[in-house]
Formats: C-alpha cells, structure tokens, sequence
C-alpha cells in the first residue's frame, strides 16, 4: 500500500468484489481454518442462513451474534470479542448492515490488538497494522451503509454519546461480497432510508473541499442509478436487478464518502443516534437543507447544478423528491431542550465531517437546520 507524504488522489478498495446474484457462492472460495461468522440475531430466522453457513469453506465455523445495538461502545463489544478470542478464527465474515460490519471491524481490532491504547482509537491511521491473525469479509445486507469499502468503523464515544469513527485503511476487507437476495428480506422502510444514506454520500462527497476526479465520475453514477428507479421506490416489493443496481449504487456512494469524506449533514447525523434517530433517515431528512445551506456559496451551487446535470436529473427539485420519497412517512419530531439543541451543535462542529463541509458553518446553524428537519 502507498505511503505518501502529500496529497494524491488515490483509489483504495477491498481486494475483491463478488457482486450479483449468488454472489454469496464467493464463500467457497474462502482459504481458512477456522471461520467466525458474525450476524444479527435476525438473520438466524433468514431463509439463507443454514445456506451460508454451509457455503463458508472452512474446517470450522462458529457464528456470532452481535453483542451490541447501534453503534457500538468498547463495553458492547467484549462478548463478541471474548468468543473471537475463545475461537481464535484465521478469517472474520461480518454479514449485516452498517453497524454489524463496523462492530465488527473494530471487535476484529480488538481481537488483533488486544492491549490497544484507547486514546489511540480516534486518532486517524494511528491504528497498528491488522491481519496479523486473521482476514477480513463483508456481506452487507442494506444498501446504503458504504462500511464494506470503507476504511473507517463508527463507534459510539460512551463519554460524549456521540459517534466517532475509528480510521484505518486495513479496515478495508479482502472480500466484500454484494448479493441482492440476502438484501431482499430486509423491510423496505428500512432500505429505502439506506438508500438515502448512500445518496448523501454521494452528494456531500462531489461538493466536499477534497478533490477526487475519479470520485466525481463515481458520485454521479450513483445518482443517476438510484434516480433510474425514483418511480419503483415507493412500491410495495423491489426486484432483484433493482436491488443488485442500487448495492451497486451504494458502494459507488461509500468509495465517494470513503475518498472524500462527508459533510454538515453526517455532522449533524452522528449527534442523533443518541435520539434513536437512524442514520440513514436523519441524512434523509436533513440533506434537502444542508444542499439549501451550502447553496450559498455560488461555486459550491454551481457544483450541484453539475452533478445534478451528469446524473441525467431534469432539475434540483428532482433530486430534493428523491430525499422526499424515500423518507415519506418516517419524519422524526424531536422535543429537544436547548441544552440538547446546543450539545447537538457543538458536537457537529467537533465531528470530522464538519472539516470537509464546502462551506463553514456554525452553531447557530447546525440549530437551524435540526428545527427545520426534526
């Protein structure tokens, strides 16, 4: 991997993608011993699971429920860390939406460095080198989340209740695989929110003050994918080439976030989860007016109106529906104190994501645009 001492555009990715369907047949391609699946307790119940567990090539296989809700502290952890140490697993396949993949990036973290400093956890590419004891999968069962191409795991800061994220390129996998029917049992007010959360990746990366040409192109590919389906997303079942373009969707929207990072909305989202807010729903609401707020600045305005156009969208209103339908019917009302309102706005200002907004902004804002969307 490249060790560069100034600032290069750079494509980094998992080292292999099994995409379509049976892509899940890639599990049989695995080389190791001792293979620790780790799930939601949900998906015992799915019609795929005994099928996935036969697939994984490996002398033993031992699955693991998550130990955690949300996003993880280093407390919830322990017990999936503890079975991981008991197993001593050669390779980790995390199958599940955001959370289960980032909980488990960072329980195989722990369970590679066990005696890691905890003031070391937040401090970018500070993290010692992984794979040590074993390698890395990623079956993500949501569209949107981008955790199987990204080199970052959220985790809730127990001190400050807000999420931070743990960054370390070996958190990108040696195998992402993208299969749409382990994506199709999930609800579908579920996905269209993890939709969501893929497209403001994919906006807040194209305006972000970190330049990636190749990110460009990938951005608006992504929205022009999910815009292709704006007349099905509000239908009562989603078929499989839909489901397959839109992980494809997603993970061009998750290498765009993973590249160029996010923005006053993430910053924003981060701070909700506290609120049993979704990430996927809170971007969802707030983006149409963190796009209103960046707006202000003309260059930053002109940079919507380009991606607006390659993406094949007739106008900006057309991409302000998209956020409208797949939010429809999942608004949030929030009775926060000002104590609340401002812990909100301070943290947003604190978040990484705030760094990479195209615009400044401050408390005051942040405060503005919760009372409009919450």
């Amino acid at each position: 991997m490249l060790k560069l001492r100034f600032p290069l555009p750079v494509f980094r990715n998992a080292n292999e993608i099994a995409n379509g369907k049976n892509a899940r047949m890639a599990l049989k391609g695995l080389v190791a011993n001792r293979v620790a699946l780790i799930i939601s307790p949900s998906f015992r119940k799915s019609k795929f699971f005994e099928q996935v567990v036969r697939l994984v090539n490996a002398t033993s296989v031992r699955v693991i429920e998550k130990s955690w809700k949300g996003e993880p502290t280093v407390d919830e952890l322990s017990g999936v860390v503890g079975e991981l140490e008991l197993f001593q697993p050669d390779y980790i396949v995390a199958l599940g939406g955001g959370s289960i993949i980032d909980g488990a990036k960072l329980a195989w973290l722990l369970y590679e460095c066990p005696t890691i400093d905890p003031d070391v956890l937040f401090r970018p590419f500070a993290i010692p080198p992984l794979r040590g004891r074993a390698k890395f999968a990623a079956i993500p069962t949501t569209v949107g989340a981008g955790s199987e191409v990204s080199s970052a795991a959220v985790m809730l800061d127990s001190a400050t209740q807000s999420k931070k994220a743990v960054v370390t390129h070996d958190f990108l996998p040696d195998l992402v695989i993208l299969d749409p029917d382990l994506v199709s049992e999930v609800p579908l007010s579920i996905l269209r929110t993890t939709v969501a959360d893929a497209l403001s990746h994919a906006i807040e990366g194209y305006v972000s003050k970190i330049p990636h040409p190749l990110m460009e192109t990938f951005a608006e590919q992504a929205v022009s994918i999910v815009y292709r389906y704006q007349s099905q997303l509000d239908q009562d079942e989603w078929h499989i080439d839909m489901l397959s373009e839109l992980q494809h969707a997603a993970m061009l929207a998750g290498w765009v976030q993973n590249h160029c990072v996010v923005g006053l909305s993430h910053a924003i989202a981060h701070q909700l989860g506290h609120f049993n807010v979704g990430h996927g729903l809170a971007n969802g609401l707030l983006m149409p007016a963190v796009i209103e707020f960046n707006s202000q600045d003309q260059v930053v305005e002109q940079k919507y109106e380009r991606l607006i156009k390659n993406a094949g969208l007739p106008s900006r209103q057309a991409l302000l529906d998209l956020f409208k339908g797949l939010t429809s019917g999942q608004g949030v009302s929030l009775n926060l104190s000002n104590e609340q309102l401002d812990n909100i706005a301070k943290n947003a200002l604190l978040d990484p994501a705030a760094a990479t907004n195209p615009v400044a902004f401050a408390e005051d804002d942040v405060k503005e645009i919760v009372k409009k969307c919450l």
